[in-house]
């Protein structure tokens, strides 16, 4: 039987790992002391329906995993990479669904090229307060071998997807895709962490959406010096999907502001701003969001 784990189960780690509990496939969840002890206190409910996690931490060290879903924010990694590190084995498969274009870089640096594939969900809806997770939209997700390593392990993880029930896309041009996702993000968690709007407010208001596209459009400038290529027919292709999404749903980076949380922003617009110094490419809508993003975070913690 694999053994399937889990770092990382907040509103993507916990919507797809309830999914393969819920068709019967038995998964681990690595966490450390602090976040055991809070979800054998409180529990963890999807759909509000409770499920009992199988928990470990690095005291148990001897159990290798077949396959690690790694789903915490980008500031988490590091934490994570060490709380992973006894459970990956030689054959271990890493599947990073993470926000951004380079927690792979960062994984494959530690684990090796070979073990690490691309991945990241789309259409997802999920929302998570405290120890619930909701959704009405599993999304799909869109994995593939980023590195051109390990064939192999796409065909393992899709076998797993299949038993799920989990909607998937396997592409062979990860990094553009990875890319496209990116200036989804750039784009709409950003500028509704800043408006304090879900989803309803960039299908009905123009100033909105457009608020929205000027940053997504920095982004299309830095892959055209990057040879990576994005089209504004990418931007067309996120506005038909945002249409269909509920309107009273957020982003990951909406649901961060309004629980005081710390955001992504350094890996999207900071990295947005980090690229256009590199390469010469103008980015001041990312400069003001960033700008805005680091206040709102001030703020949350210190009033």
């Amino acid at each position: 039987m694999q053994k399937i784990g889990f770092v990382g189960f907040g509103a993507i780690g916990g919507t797809y790992g309830a999914q393969m509990m819920d068709e019967s496939i038995d998964i681990y969840v690595i966490v450390d002391d602090s976040r055991k002890e809070r979800y054998e206190r409180e529990g963890i409910f999807v759909n509000n329906k409770h499920y009992d996690l199988n928990m470990l931490t690095d005291k148990e060290d001897s159990i290798k995993m077949d396959i690690i879903f790694v789903s915490v924010k980008y500031h988490d990694l590091k934490d994570a990479i060490k709380l992973m590190k006894p459970f990956v084995g030689q054959e271990t498969i890493i599947v990073s669904l993470l926000n951004g274009i380079d927690s792979e870089e960062i994984l494959a640096d530690i684990f090796g090229k070979e073990k690490v594939l691309f991945g990241f969900s789309v259409v997802i809806d999920a929302l998570r307060i405290g120890n619930r997770i909701e959704y009405l939209n599993q999304g799909t997700i869109v994995f593939g071998d980023g590195f051109g390593k390990n064939p192999k392990a796409v065909a393992e993880v899709e076998e797993l997807f299949k038993k799920a029930k989990i909607s998937y896309k396997i592409s062979n041009e990860m990094i553009r895709e990875q890319w496209w996702k990116f200036l989804i993000n750039v784009g709409i968690n950003q500028t509704s962490a800043v408006l304090l709007g879900p989803y309803g407010l960039f299908q009905q208001n123009e100033e909105a959406r457009s608020f929205m596209i000027s940053a997504m459009k920095e982004v299309i400038e830095l892959s055209k010096v990057m040879n990576i290529n994005l089209e504004e027919s990418g931007i067309d292709d996120f506005i038909v999907i945002l249409n269909k999404l509920a309107p009273e749903k957020k982003t990951s980076m909406l649901q961060d502001v309004e629980a005081k949380r710390k955001t992504e922003v350094e890996m999207l617009a900071g990295k947005v701003i980090e690229l256009g110094k590199r390469f010469g490419v103008p980015t001041p809508i990312n400069e003001l969001l960033f700008k805005m993003i680091k206040a709102i975070e001030y703020k949350n913690e210190h009033f």
